[in-house]
């Protein structure tokens, strides 16, 4: 963690805070709505939409959803089903309400803590955009940047294989101002392979973004 990114993090956390209206955006070709208390996505989220691989059927499941835009790029895509799931609130209701803009059917948006909501259910496509920073968040919207001790990321790691199908794709979301030490071990300590995907500076902001994929390595892919 840097001070820059630090700062640049709040900054954003703020202006999404003080927000009083929804505005509209386009992303990864969806026109999207934002609403308060949101991230309205970006380079994390358009590098992971670029390389994820949805066959039509597939059961997705995208965690840390946010306003919904990964989830709603699956269902697009021709997945069979898909679930978004997200701690904030507000994040539910504007992923929801994305769903409703978009016309989409295969699409369900639940709040929960990352696989709570999903419990015994196998998905053949995974992905996260989880908080990279590790700082205490103080509220529900501080979540989208901020978690303690990276335990969101620590708790994906551990429960991630008991809701792989075989042949399951794994993709994640990174920053280089994150502890970049940390995913390589992560993926040691559970019988992982990561690889990085694709990356990309993020305009405007300086700070590089990356989008890996993991693979079981007791399994043949």
């Amino acid at each position: 963690m840097t001070k820059a990114s630090l700062q640049r993090q709040a900054e954003e956390i703020k202006k999404i805070s003080t927000l009083s209206d929804p505005y509209d955006k386009n992303l990864v070709d969806l026109d999207l709505t934002i609403f308060p208390h949101v991230y309205g996505g970006g380079s994390d989220s358009r590098l992971m939409c670029e390389v994820m691989e949805v066959y039509k059927g597939d059961e997705v499941l995208d965690l840390c959803t946010g306003m919904g835009v990964i989830a709603l790029k699956a269902a697009t895509l021709g997945a069979g089903h898909v679930i978004g799931v997200d701690l904030n609130p507000e994040a539910v209701k504007n992923a929801n309400f994305n769903k409703k803009k978009l016309g989409l059917k295969n699409i369900e948006f639940i709040e929960g803590d990352l696989f709570e909501p999903v419990k015994d259910k196998k998905f053949d496509v995974i992905t996260i955009n989880p908080p990279f920073t590790a700082k205490k968040p103080s509220n529900k919207t501080e979540i989208c940047f901020w978690d303690e001790n990276n335990q969101a990321t620590k708790r994906f790691f551990r429960e991630l294989k008991s809701h792989l199908k075989p042949g399951a794709r794994v993709y994640l979301s990174w920053g280089d101002f994150a502890d970049l030490k940390l995913l390589p071990e992560l993926a040691k300590e559970n019988n992982l392979e990561i690889k990085e995907l694709n990356s990309a500076i993020g305009p405007g902001t300086g700070f590089g973004f990356m989008t890996y994929g993991l693979f079981r390595l007791d399994e043949t892919n």
